[in-house]
């Protein structure tokens, strides 16, 4: 199909120019070949142009009946067209001329705003459109033929809201690519088009497309099977099952949630102040995704009772209490032949139940040892070793750093395990010179008033009182006495008269007289 403006070749049944745009069908391109072929029966005639060869008749006259087909129906009035039945204007010898743009009235083309007929576009239904161009009255339009004399006057187009292309107007060229658009010319003194995008088809983005469709469609194929995969496994069809939470229920209600799932079920006891048999604690917890048949640990309560304490040592009775959570335990020692460290009792008995603060005396046994009884005396250090379960025996030693009487210590020594019972002995401090002086007081008041005289310096002297005794050393005590001397004469007894005289006694180991002097 031949453009009537631009003459450029077109596919069958386009509507528009693929080149300038320009109506291929309706009025205005009715038109444009009516006054195409025109033109050129005026050039024809005036012998503007050489002499064409003569065409056969056959074909003349399909070439008539062409025009006058394509004239059918215009206005012989319309302006620059001239009718078959009147000559050429005299202004104007054998040629039309070139149309005057600026004296058509402004149109859009390439169908931006009108149809292929030049007019705006109604978008009522198709039958309506048919029916308003039916009731047009236009006389068919008949071309003149080479042969005929040119007609004179002019028709009268004003009024028709068409506009023909100017047949010397030479169309822009191709100034696009694939992507690109065109921009048709402004007609001067008019508003400037809408803008239309021409964009010519592109094989690589043909092929995108169907590109982008597989990609589509393979994310939806993605979508849905993670959809499918997330709705499966939330159903517990693959990945594992979920722990329920068992926390806080009885150890056989856990223990049949756990197995009704597919679990195995461990069980551990915790000792607690909690209600006895209640679940504590769960591991894994709940909630984690396990796999069917995977160990459930369950930590159930269990209620404190005081362990067996009685013949064990106090370490492991010590740590027994500590795992078992009690946190107020005594610990008290008693004097006992049993083996140090020995627990003897434990308060409140072992095997009852109590709390994690109830208090808890352990009486663990200690052994006998001598107590301390230096610097004693007698009597005090005898009391202390009864109460400890001893029995004391006196031992003196002669001392002269202490007073006399003064326990020195003890055998065995203070501190010293014994077992009860066994026998101390007691060391008191013995004074030399108050042994002998007391010895020569003993000795001197036992012969005052007793008649028997004591031999002092050779004489014989009775005794009337004792008046000093001191210890002198080297087992020696001095002495002085008030006495009279006593003799014999002619077997008559005589004394003396009454006086002071001194002696000493020296005395043995064993506190016997060994002379008087």
């Amino acid at each position: 199909m031949i453009c009537p403006n631009c003459q450029s070749d077109n596919k069958e049944g386009a509507k528009f120019c693929n080149e300038c745009g320009f109506p291929l069908t309706g009025r205005m391109a009715a038109v444009a070949a009516a006054s195409t072929s025109d033109a050129t029966l005026r050039s024809i005639a005036a012998d503007e142009v050489p002499e064409a060869p003569e065409a056969p008749e056959d074909d003349a006259v399909e070439a008539a009946e062409a025009a006058d087909a394509a004239t059918d129906g215009l206005d012989p009035d319309f302006e620059g067209v001239v009718s078959a039945d009147e000559p050429a204007p005299a202004d104007e010898p054998g040629t039309s001329g070139p149309l005057d743009r600026s004296s058509l009235p402004a149109i859009d083309v390439a169908g931006v705003n009108v149809d292929e007929n030049g007019n705006a576009f109604d978008f009522s239904s198709v039958g309506d459109d048919e029916a308003a161009r039916a009731a047009d009255d236009l006389t068919p339009f008949v071309p003149r033929r080479p042969d005929e004399e040119p007609v004179s006057g002019r028709s009268d187009f004003s009024g028709f809201d068409e506009c023909l292309v100017d047949a010397g107007y030479v169309p822009p060229k191709k100034s696009w690519g694939p992507g690109d658009t065109m921009e048709m010319p402004r007609i001067e003194g008019q508003a400037a088009p809408k803008q239309k995008e021409f964009r010519a088809p592109d094989a690589n983005q043909k092929k995108g497309g169907k590109g982008k469709i597989v990609a589509i469609v393979l994310i939806c194929l993605l979508a849905v099977g993670g959809a499918a995969a997330g709705v499966t496994y939330y159903l517990e069809l693959w990945g594992g099952k979920m722990l329920p939470d068992v926390v806080g229920m009885t150890q056989s209600d856990a223990v049949y949630v756990l197995e009704s799932k597919g679990f195995a079920v461990h069980e551990e006891k915790i000792k607690s102040d909690d209600t006895e048999g209640v679940v504590l604690l769960m591991d894994p917890t709940a909630g984690a995704r396990e796999e069917t048949g995977s160990e459930v640990t369950i930590h159930v309560s269990e209620a404190r009772t005081i362990p067996e304490a009685v013949g064990k040592q106090r370490d492991e009775v010590a740590a027994q209490l500590e795992k078992d959570g009690f946190d107020n335990v005594t610990f008290v020692t008693e004097k006992s032949d049993e083996h140090e460290g020995l627990v003897l009792g434990i308060i409140p008995e072992a095997g009852s139940k109590a709390k994690a603060n109830t208090e808890i005396t352990v009486t663990v046994a200690v052994p006998y040892t001598v107590p301390d009884v230096a610097n004693k005396t007698w009597d005090e250090a005898s009391k202390l070793l009864q109460d400890e379960g001893y029995e004391p025996v006196a031992s003196y030693v002669y001392d002269e750093s202490v007073a006399p009487g003064t326990v020195l210590g003890t055998d065995p020594a203070a501190g010293a395990k014994a077992d009860s019972g066994s026998t101390v002995t007691v060391s008191i401090a013995l004074s030399r010179a108050s042994e002998l002086e007391q010895a020569a007081l003993s000795y001197l008041g036992g012969v005052q008033g007793s008649g028997e005289p004591i031999t002092i310096g050779g004489t014989a002297y009775l005794v009337d009182s004792v008046d000093a005794v001191k210890y002198e050393g080297n087992e020696t005590t001095s002495f002085t006495i008030t006495g009279r001397a006593v003799t014999s004469l002619d077997g008559e007894t005589v004394y003396g008269s009454s006086k002071q005289k001194s002696g000493a006694i020296v005395w043995t180991s064993d506190n016997a007289i060994a002379s008087i002097s």
